[in-house]
């Protein structure tokens, strides 16, 4: 498929609602540009970290404070091997 849109002078571009439906893209919806050469960039929508709680089958119940130590420990041993 192939569809046409103009650029605002703010950069703003409308998404067509095929493509909207199709990506299940919402209002407030995030959206991420990778841009794939000179000329073509890719968009997707951003999942929202909570739409995937249950994708990740695990026989210990999530803990937010455990994920907050975890990430706290990845970056503090990240920082320390770039010398932060």
């Amino acid at each position: 498929m192939l569809f046409t849109t103009t650029v605002t002078e703010k950069g703003q571009a409308t998404i067509p609602t095929v493509l909207r439906k199709k990506l299940g893209i919402q209002p407030n919806t995030k959206v991420v540009f990778e841009l794939k050469n000179e000329t073509e960039i890719t968009l997707k929508p951003v999942q929202n970290f909570f739409s995937l709680k249950g994708s990740v089958k695990s026989k210990k119940p999530f803990n937010i404070t455990d994920m907050d130590k975890a990430v706290a420990k990845a970056v503090k041993k990240t920082s320390a091997k770039r010398n932060y």
